[in-house]
């Protein structure tokens, strides 16, 4: 590839080389092979990048919408923005891994779109805490978090773990968390404290907030919710059988995205998802080929915003959703 070539390559692969390079930490021989092209067409690639202000220090989230599918999903799902992370050179990998690199993903998309003395609602879950955890709230300034739902224990390693600056500048004003578990043991019980005037005005909170970041759940044996302790195997059979495929903040859908009455959630503590649909900038962060029926029907749904996933599963949906038209 001539230096002339190379000023004409696309936004899209200059945003893959650079993804490659410095957050999958890949040599230039390496993406060289990857993408069948030579090593100094890597280097130019990765100066041009520099250069057009795709890099700085970080990734810059704004340019992420460059790969085409994330154009496509904005179109086809009508959100305001959607981040497609690269997927790992060997595939989707682990979950965890996969997890960790939407958490990045997600941190990315955040530390660009809060404001300082802003408000963000926080839902639970391992890649939502992955997200929290990796965003620089340093350099973003003071930001007030808001727990969604109850779940103590689901949100304080989270909230901990969220990052200063380190001189107390720019860290946490505050952190509000729901003082309840996330479902109560009986819907009477769920009644009565969400009856207390104390509760009540951290869920007028939580429904208040300007931006609001959450997870999408599956119904599978290893979701959150059932290690949790909250909803057994045999839950999870039942779900099945009632064509749920997600939930959001412990809330069921099925893959039209409507709420399926269940009795879970008479016992459940938190916002409804009638609420989470007015707060003005919902972000879902979720991905894997496993979870895209529930983003699915998270994005019929009319649930989120914007959307933080990977590449195969941003193919997927796509896919999907073309089949039923």
């Amino acid at each position: 590839m001539t230096a002339s070539k190379n000023e004409g390559v696309s936004e899209e692969l200059l945003l893959r080389v650079a993804w490659f390079y410095y957050k999958d930490e890949l040599t230039q021989e390496e993406i060289a092979k990857r993408l069948s092209v030579s090593r100094a067409s890597v280097g130019r690639m990765l100066d041009r990048a520099r250069k057009v202000g795709l890099v700085s220090i970080n990734l810059n989230a704004d340019h992420l919408d460059a790969f085409e599918v994330s154009r496509q999903l904005r179109r086809t799902f009508g959100l305001s923005e959607a981040l497609v992370v690269p997927d790992d050179v060997s595939g989707e990998g682990t979950r965890p891994a996969l997890n960790a690199r939407l958490g990045r993903g997600g941190a990315q998309f955040m530390s660009t779109h809060l404001r300082p003395g802003g408000t963000l609602g926080v839902g639970w879950g391992d890649t939502v805490s992955r997200v929290i955890a990796a965003t620089s709230f340093g350099a973003v300034g003071p930001v007030r978090m808001v727990s969604l739902t109850g779940g103590v224990d689901a949100y304080l390693p989270a909230f901990w773990s969220s990052k200063g600056d380190g001189t107390g500048e720019g860290e946490l004003t505050s952190a509000t968390v729901i003082p309840t578990p996330i479902v109560a043991s009986t819907p009477e019980l769920a009644a009565a404290l969400k009856a207390e005037p104390s509760i009540q005005q951290v869920l007028k909170q939580a429904c208040g907030v300007e931006q609001a970041i959450v997870g999408v759940g599956t119904p599978t044996a290893d979701a959150t919710i059932v290690q949790m302790g909250y909803l057994d195997p045999l839950d999870i059979r039942s779900l099945r059988d009632q064509q749920v495929v997600g939930d959001i903040l412990g809330q069921f859908f099925d893959a039209s995205g409507r709420v399926v009455p269940l009795p879970i959630h008479d016992r459940r503590i938190g916002i409804e998802l009638s609420d989470l649909a007015q707060i003005p900038k919902v972000v879902g962060v979720a991905g894997g080929l496993h979870k895209a029926e529930a983003i699915l029907g998270a994005l019929r749904g009319g649930y989120l915003d914007v959307l933080v996933t990977n590449e195969l599963a941003a193919l997927r949906l796509l896919e999907r959703e073309r089949g039923t038209r």
